[in-house]
């Protein structure tokens, strides 16, 4: 196997390699990757990995390149008679912000960004926040709170969903806000040429008819009175025909905008949630038989052409899982509709729903009178106050 496509896992300044099976996995849909290596030696007595234990700082890299920063969760050695064997797992350093409290001063921020706010909950966690290149940062908390026991993601991922904005990590372990890129890999994959399967879920069970979202905030010169005790917006998802209600509480000091803006993503996310795919090619890389190239990377678009699937579209690929088993090497792509992550915000609401029915009616067109693909999006109908 070329240097290239090797998997090493360095702890303390050590390199371990030779690992016969690896799982690998990154998205922008979780805040923290993760990693499960295993190594099994078909006779007694071979050393087991010296120097391996849990809580030790670590990185994984593909062919030298770093692809996830974190720490060692669980180390397994498994001896036989007549085998050695170890499985280690863990997570990036970020995972420690999906298993522990939330502790900042008094637990309360005024007059401040999403960004001040997320920095302010992993700072004590030794992370750093980066935002990505032309992600703004929306409009200013008026006062945003932490709950009684609250988890630090679920603070933060709370946070950002009131800007829908995107909260992952980066391979040095840091934390990143981001939205759905429009960045291409370049790549066609096509059903039959370079598609090893192809599996999608179309689901109605996280959708609902129809959004409301409430909120309180204190009045001022924009929010005042009974419109301020209670804020409330509704979005539809047109596509679900049947009575499906869900409220959501949302931060109770925010603005009839934002929720409005909230209230949309919502459905989008939720539609997007509900129609997607995946697929496996050979591999780790996106150039020539999956050995060459750049690797594979969350938040990219890639061309996914399909006859069975009824598919032939630019996708946005949420999650990367490079794999190592008897079988080789290969990666298994998550894949949605980019606009299942696009914020509607302003000017661009009417510019996306416009698309979205063009593209429509060219498949109607394609296909015949009456049919709409199942990986259509139906923009959610205007949020009402």
């Amino acid at each position: 196997m070329s240097g290239l496509n090797t998997c090493e896992l360095l702890v303390d300044g050590r390199i371990y390699g030779g690992w016969l099976e690896i799982s690998v996995e990154r998205s922008i849909e979780q805040i923290a990757g993760s990693f499960e290596l295993q190594l099994t030696a078909r006779w007694p007595g071979a050393d087991v990995a010296q120097g391996l234990r849990e809580g030790l700082p670590c990185e994984v890299r593909l062919g030298g390149e770093t692809v996830l920063t974190g720490y060692v969760d669980s180390y397994e050695p498994d001896l036989t008679s007549a085998s050695t064997g170890i499985r280690v797992s863990g997570r990036c350093r970020t995972g420690d912000l999906v298993d522990c409290a939330a502790i900042y001063k008094t637990g309360a921020w005024r007059g401040v960004k999403l960004d001040r706010i997320v920095r302010d909950i992993v700072a004590p966690f030794g992370l750093k926040v980066e935002v990505a290149p032309g992600v703004d940062m929306g409009e200013t908390f008026k006062r945003f709170a932490l709950e009684d026991g609250e988890r630090a993601f679920d603070a933060i991922d709370r946070a950002c969903r009131l800007r829908a904005i995107l909260c992952t990590s980066t391979p040095a372990g840091n934390v990143l806000l981001t939205l759905a890129s429009d960045e291409s890999t370049g790549v066609s994959l096509r059903e039959g040429v370079n598609i090893k399967r192809i599996q999608a879920v179309h689901s109605w069970k996280e959708r609902h008819s129809l959004v409301i979202l409430k909120a309180q905030t204190p009045g001022d010169d924009d929010e005042s009175g009974a419109a301020a005790a209670q804020l409330k917006v509704t979005a539809k998802d047109a596509e679900i025909n049947r009575y499906r209600p869900l409220v959501v509480m949302a931060e109770h000091h925010t603005s009839s905008g934002s929720l409005a803006d909230r209230a949309a993503w919502e459905v989008k996310v939720r539609m997007g949630r509900g129609k997607r795919g995946r697929l496996t090619v050979v591999g780790w890389r996106t150039g020539k038989d999956g050995m060459e190239g750049p690797l594979w990377k969350p938040n990219t678009l890639v061309r996914v052409d399909s006859g069975r699937m009824n598919l032939d579209d630019d996708m946005l690929i949420v999650a990367c899982s490079y794999q190592l088993s008897g079988s080789g090497l290969a990666t298994e792509l998550t894949f949605v509709r980019r606009e299942a992550f696009e914020l509607v915000e302003g000017a661009s609401r009417p510019r996306l729903g416009k698309r979205l029915s063009d593209r429509t009616n060219r498949d109607k067109t394609k296909r015949g009178d009456g049919f709409t693909s199942s990986w259509d999006l139906t923009p959610p109908e205007e949020a009402n106050r």
